[in-house]
């Protein structure tokens, strides 16, 4: 019997498209399940891919990637060099119960917020993405999380500077952990979705949108990812202008298709973006 590997790829690439025409799930695309962002994409991220996210200090890039994975259809693997797991799960529970953090941590929370949490809890007991921190940093514990969480299509690396095992050298280092968690997704066959520091935006500029020089590490990004995201929220710069929640997702580039951006909304009560074509 001739297997699939031995079938033209060309030929695979047809059928996949007739297979999506007739309302099949694509195997090969990750869907963020944000409509306006899947759409972009043509369906989602790919298998394979390498997703950079970046935006200025506080603009939201590990809430908005967390996002991402309580909304993934399967469970998704979240390597943290920011917080613990505990408490990632905790900004899960306010984002998908809407209860601010703080009222849970004082215990302030009133009847329907109680109510609203224990359904939250209840719906993500079987889909909420697996934790774990990246304390050590290095390519090789990513690769080990990895290969520990069978079925993970999704795995989110929060953040990039947490891949490094040393403090000299940091452009050099990370450039290259760029590449190698590109080789990862490869490799692998799933999607590589990592938050960055924009260590070259000037502040001082009148637009602050990310642009893609802004990530730095001499082109590493721009290089070797697939699709690099740029996260804009304009009230962090103009509070008189009733911009409150507005917030712009810019593709900077997409190897795939044409760079666009896609309009969100940020709660900040509870740290929780949405898509506003919902």
């Amino acid at each position: 019997m001739t297997g699939d590997h031995d079938i033209s790829p060309l030929t695979r690439i047809v059928a996949r498209v007739d297979r999506t025409g007739e309302g099949q799930v694509d195997p090969e695309l990750v869907p963020t399940n944000f409509p306006s962002i899947d759409r972009l994409f043509g369906g989602g991220f790919r298998r394979g891919d390498l997703i950079v996210l970046g935006g200025d200090d506080s603009a939201g890039s590990s809430a908005l990637a967390l996002a991402v994975a309580l909304r993934s259809a399967s469970r998704a693997l979240i390597l943290s060099s920011e917080m613990q797991p505990e408490r990632i799960y905790e900004r899960a529970l306010a984002m998908s119960a809407r209860v601010s953090v703080e009222h849970m941590r004082l215990g302030a929370v009133d009847e329907a917020e109680r109510t609203r949490l224990a359904a939250a809890a209840l719906s993500l007991r079987d889909r909420a993405p697996v934790v774990e921190m990246l304390l050590d940093g290095g390519i090789a514990a990513i690769e080990r999380a990895v290969e520990a969480t069978a079925g993970a299509a999704l795995v989110i690396i929060d953040t990039l500077e947490g891949t490094l095992q040393r403090d000299h050298g940091q452009a050099d280092a990370l450039g290259f952990a760029v590449l190698a968690l590109k080789r990862l997704a490869l490799a692998r066959q799933i999607a590589v979705l990592v938050t960055a520091h924009l260590p070259a935006l000037d502040r001082s500029r009148a637009d602050r949108r990310p642009r893609l020089a802004d990530f730095g590490l001499g082109g590493a990004v721009g290089m070797h990812a697939d699709v690099v995201l740029g996260l804009f929220r304009e009230e962090m710069y103009e509070f008189d202008r009733g911009v409150s929640g507005a917030a712009e997702l810019l593709v900077l580039k997409n190897r795939g298709g044409a760079r666009n951006y896609v309009d969100l909304y940020f709660d900040a009560r509870f740290g929780r973006f949405e898509d506003v074509a919902e």
